[in-house]
């Protein structure tokens, strides 16, 4: 009886790592996301694919080669995407905010799937996923949809 009940659970347990995987992790709260994203103060990410309308692009060479850099500010994340060339371009995103659920009883300020920002050139990107080491997201621009993965440095 022991026996077939673990043999059962190991199944179970196998069945359910089985299962699509869930992105961005559901029941965090906006400013749980921004830690994990500026990992309390400062972060750095690296460019570690990019695909464009559907299609995988080229992420070697001095122009492709990206990192994004995350600064917690007082009321929000400050967000620059730097290239790595001799003479590095600087692109200031804005001040990233996590777009929350509203105010119902039971999501009252979780995280939704979007990052929002203010005085910069994106307006918003959608989030798949976020850890302390990966983030990935969806940014639409002008009708073009950008999937960018990067990984923590």
């Amino acid at each position: 009886m022991k026996r077939s009940l673990l043999l059962w659970m190991t199944f179970f347990v196998a069945l359910m790592g089985c299962e699509d995987e869930t992105y961005y992790p559901p029941g965090l709260y906006g400013y749980q996301v921004e830690r994990l994203i500026s990992g309390g103060e400062d972060k750095v990410w690296e460019l570690a694919g990019l695909e464009v309308d559907g299609q995988t692009q080229s992420i070697e060479g001095c122009a492709n080669a990206v990192e994004l850099h995350v600064y917690q500010g007082t009321t929000a994340i400050d967000v620059y995407q730097i290239t790595t060339c001799e003479v590095p371009d600087t692109l200031y995103y804005g001040e990233m905010t996590a777009s929350e659920a509203g105010s119902s009883a039971s999501n009252t300020n979780v995280f939704t799937d979007s990052l929002l920002f203010e005085n910069g050139e994106v307006n918003y990107v959608i989030v798949k996923e976020v850890t302390s080491l990966r983030l990935k997201f969806d940014r639409y621009i002008g009708g073009v949809k950008s999937t960018y993965q990067w990984v923590a440095r």
